[in-house]
């Protein structure tokens, strides 16, 4: 087991283990019983547009807090698709130590066995404290005690092959919580995940984890509540996606930033984001043509609510759209504006020339 806590209020548990779990589909990228939130969004595509060009990234990290990377030590990986498992342990060890006011991977109870039922319970019938949460209706085991990480992600199906978390407490957004976790302050130059669990607790374990494949190569599960945020890792199977993440930040503002990864054989033939009906090309900003972010400034969209969609075509011409149905949203992520609704946006539509007449 390797951990470490750190200064600026984040830990990561890097761990490896076997379990054989049926894989859950994800609709890509839907809001299904409000997993995921817009951060929970941000965060995944700041995790895939870091991995598709670590160096990018890196560029900027304070001077002397990474140096783990020398020699390019981190390269480029493929994207982590989200998972509904991971990403409802995610949100609950989120809600309860937002709820129950505590710092730890380790629940510091035994959680009920079927806290899974209701926690997700449309109305949902536990958020998280102790009182529904624990055992006993108490928590008071202490730091490292109690349900740890992988025994949580087991109660709500994920967990598979090998796994990793990291949480933090930051109460600044979802792009602070990213750079929080990506440019922590290592304290060897060695190109390998070291992790110190005591005191000091000299880690550059939540870039290794977020950068690397060693642990949870295949999936992500964020979950923020408050202040508080988790991302859980795993291996469980996935179906492969073109694109496995995208979103806007900030929330609203006069002009935000779309990003979107591409992951495919071939690079797209079309790549567009289409706002209210209105259709932009995107430009790729991070990595390469078949494993690469892609992004435009949207301006003009400081109030009121923009609905969009990415719409890729793919190298043979396959239509490929995010979200797959429905559409994500600029604006205040309130009721009259949910950051994923099932209302779509007229589609991008490709001119058709024939005989050199339009």
């Amino acid at each position: 087991m390797q951990g470490a806590w750190l200064k600026s209020s984040a830990i990561v548990l890097l761990l490896a283990s076997v379990s054989v779990l049926s894989a859950r589909a994800w609709a890509n990228g839907e809001t299904v019983n409000g997993y995921p939130n817009w951060s929970e969004r941000v965060l995944l595509e700041w995790i895939n547009r870091a991995r598709s060009d670590p160096q990018a990234d890196l560029a900027a990290c304070p001077s002397g807090a990474c140096i783990d990377n020398t020699g390019g030590c981190y390269t480029p990986q493929p994207p982590r698709v989200l998972n509904s498992n991971i990403a409802h342990s995610g949100r609950f060890h989120s809600d309860e130590m937002a709820h129950d006011n505590f710092f730890d991977h380790w629940s510091e109870c035994n959680v009920v066995s079927g806290i899974a039922s209701t926690y997700l319970a449309q109305p949902q019938q536990c958020n998280g404290t102790a009182s529904c949460a624990c055992t006993g209706g108490v928590r008071n085991l202490g730091q490292f005690n109690g349900t740890d990480p992988h025994a949580r992600m087991g109660l709500f199906g994920g967990g598979a092959g090998s796994w990793g978390e990291i949480i933090a407490e930051d109460g600044a957004g979802p792009n602070d919580t990213f750079y929080l976790f990506l440019y922590e302050q290592a304290y060897s130059s060695s190109c390998a995940d070291v992790s110190n669990p005591n005191p000091p607790y000299q880690t550059n374990g939540h870039r290794w984890l977020i950068l690397t494949s060693q642990y949870g190569s295949v999936s992500a599960g964020p979950g923020v509540s408050g202040a508080y945020s988790t991302v859980d890792f795993d291996d469980e199977a996935a179906s492969a996606v073109k694109i496995p993440s995208g979103t806007h930040y900030p929330h609203q503002a006069a002009t935000v930033d779309a990003w979107v990864n591409w992951h495919d054989t071939a690079g797209p033939s079309m790549h567009k984001i289409d706002v209210d009906g209105v259709c932009t090309d995107m430009t790729l900003a991070r990595g390469t043509q078949t494993n690469g972010a892609w992004h435009l400034s949207i301006s003009g969209v400081g109030s009121g609510c923009h609905r969009y969609m990415f719409f890729f075509k793919d190298s043979v011409g396959n239509t490929v759209q995010y979200p797959t149905t429905g559409s994500l949203a600029i604006g205040n992520g309130g009721a009259s504006c949910p950051d994923w609704s099932s209302t779509t946006v007229a589609p991008c539509v490709d001119e058709i020339f024939a005989d050199g007449f339009e």
